[in-house]
């Protein structure tokens, strides 16, 4: 919880900062290559520009206006501006299809404009989602959009922003996922042949600092990414930055160069983006504004002379940001301890000073599996909770290895909760006795497997237990039953050693009263030696 209230906490500090903005009047000598679009900006905030393929309607996100579908604490809808011969008309409200009372916003659009691409959606209980929805042009209107099928999309953050490829193929998006370096990073995904969405893949550390990736646009030649980020050597706030791919990988990148003084003030510079025409770029700022974030144009050529200079004066620091860091990824998955079935839980990472929650549940996927990425050698600590089920806690080392650029680990952690139902019984592996006596015969093998229970007890205080001794029938029926109540009080007193109150645990010997397996076989004998708990309160 404590990472997700920091989101929060940031983004009430984001939207303050616009009322403290300084008015036209105060900004003396501001040299800017660029201009403000006519008529569509207003004392609201305008932000997140894009152009339909036809050239004729500026999209943009509006916040705090009282047409919108929350009204005046609404966080952005969609509004557009028409283009005729005498410019830009007045914004009007996209409307309620298109719409809601979260935060909208456009992604991009189909090449012929016929589709268009949403972030976030509302479900059939009128629950604002995350995720990605796309509508269609119909008659005179936008269809009910419909969520795209990324798969294991999951947002641990309030803000989602994206791009498009004009093919339709390619999604570019930032949001808080799993694996992220800091706050949103960027993530691809690429459409698969059956219609789904594969799982966004972490873009690389070239590109996603510790800070904020926000607005990605994907130019047209599906090499060139150009962001906003305030975890870059930035002069301002949140400056925007162009970098390109290397080669055909989607996760390796140059090191992004700053678009330069003709975009970036010491303002917020947000969702540069590049029309089909290529002969202006639009972005949003709340340097030198009317209100809040305003919408801005410039001239292409002014900003890539810029990129250039920038780019001369970065090649002498450039290597020192790209780190090689071998970096492990982790299937994850929460299994009923009993019946080997994921179940829902909310699960808790903490590595490298890292805070990540996953809600199973939000998983869409049968299996609930999800992915972690983390540097190789990270210990993580695990807690989770579910509904029904003991707590749990477990701590391990990411010691796989895999570069991000093509990370296919396949190493799977599965977490195994017991249910937390009076005469649940559950084995405890691999605590082995020295024969005829109750000495633990591999002492750091039975330890573990005792630590791992000494763990659960810790997590739930308030449980208590049985433990349970049996062993196989080759001996005396009433010393085997001696035997097997020493082999328990010895698991006892261990755990009593390491801090479990000795009332929450009790004992009994059974000896070989019940058999698991047949005792005319080795395998079979070596069932019925075993220790297990019952859950009795």
């Amino acid at each position: 919880m404590k990472s997700t209230t920091l989101i929060i906490l940031k983004r009430i500090t984001y939207t303050l900062l616009f009322v403290f903005f300084i008015p036209n009047s105060f900004l003396v000598g501001q040299k800017s290559a660029h201009v403000a679009v006519d008529k569509v900006n207003s004392t609201y905030d305008e932000q997140n520009p894009v152009l339909s393929p036809d050239g004729k309607r500026l999209y943009f996100v509006r916040s705090g206006h009282p047409q919108n579908e929350g009204g005046v604490i609404d966080r952005g809808d969609i509004w557009y501006s028409e283009k005729d011969s005498l410019g830009w008309s007045e914004p009007r409200h996209a409307g309620s299809t298109i719409n809601h009372k979260g935060l909208n916003g456009i992604v991009g659009f189909s090449a012929d404009g016929q589709r268009i691409y949403l972030i976030n959606y509302s479900d059939n209980t009128g629950t604002i989602q995350s995720g990605i929805s796309m509508s269609e042009w119909v008659k005179d209107h936008w269809s009910i959009p419909q969520r795209l099928d990324i798969r294991f999309f999951s947002n641990a953050s309030e803000y989602l922003s994206g791009s498009i490829s004009p093919d339709e193929t390619v999604l570019v998006l930032s949001f808080k996922g799993y694996d992220n370096y800091g706050n949103e990073d960027l993530y691809v995904s690429l459409k698969q042949d059956n219609g789904a969405w594969s799982q966004p893949e972490n873009m690389g550390i070239a590109i996603n600092t510790l800070g904020e990736e926000w607005t990605p646009f994907l130019a047209g030649d599906m090499k060139t990414l150009y962001f906003s980020s305030n975890g870059q050597e930035t002069t301002g706030g949140r400056e925007l930055y162009k970098t390109t791919r290397r080669g055909n990988s989607w996760t390796s990148w140059e090191q992004p160069i700053n678009m330069g003084a003709s975009i970036n003030t010491k303002g917020t510079e947000l969702g540069y983006f590049i029309p089909n025409s290529g002969a202006i770029a639009y972005f949003s700022s709340t340097q030198n504004s009317q209100g809040f974030g305003d919408i801005f144009s410039i001239k292409l050529e002014t900003a890539e002379l810029e990129v250039q200079k920038a780019a001369q004066a970065s090649n002498t620091f450039k290597k020192s940001f790209e780190p090689s860091i071998p970096v492990v990824t982790l299937t994850m998955q929460v299994l009923d301890a009993l019946w080997e079935k994921p179940i829902d839980a909310l699960v808790k990472l903490n590595y490298n000073g890292n805070e990540v929650e996953v809600n199973t549940s939000e998983v869409e996927s049968i299996e609930k599996k999800f992915l972690v990425s983390m540097p190789k050698g990270s210990v993580v600590k695990v807690e989770i909770q579910a509904e029904g089920y003991l707590n749990y806690k477990e701590t391990f080392t990411a010691s796989a290895i895999s570069q991000r650029d093509d990370s296919t680990d396949g190493q799977v952690e599965g977490f195994r909760l017991t249910p937390k139902v009076i005469g649940t019984k559950v084995k405890i592996e691999n605590v082995l006795f020295e024969e005829g006596n109750a000495k633990f015969a591999n002492r750091a093998v039975s330890l573990e497997q005792l630590d791992d229970l000494v763990t659960l007890m810790e997590a739930n205080p308030e449980m208590e237990i049985r433990l349970e001794g049996h062993t196989d029938n080759r001996g005396n029926p009433k010393l085997l039953k001696e035997l097997s109540l020493k082999r328990v009080d010895a698991v006892k007193e261990y755990m009593i050693s390491k801090g479990i109150e000795a009332n929450r645990i009790q004992t009994i010997g059974y000896g070989a009263e019940k058999p698991v397996g047949r005792n005319s076989t080795d395998s079979g004998r070596g069932l019925n030696r075993r220790v297990e708990f019952v859950i009795i309160k």
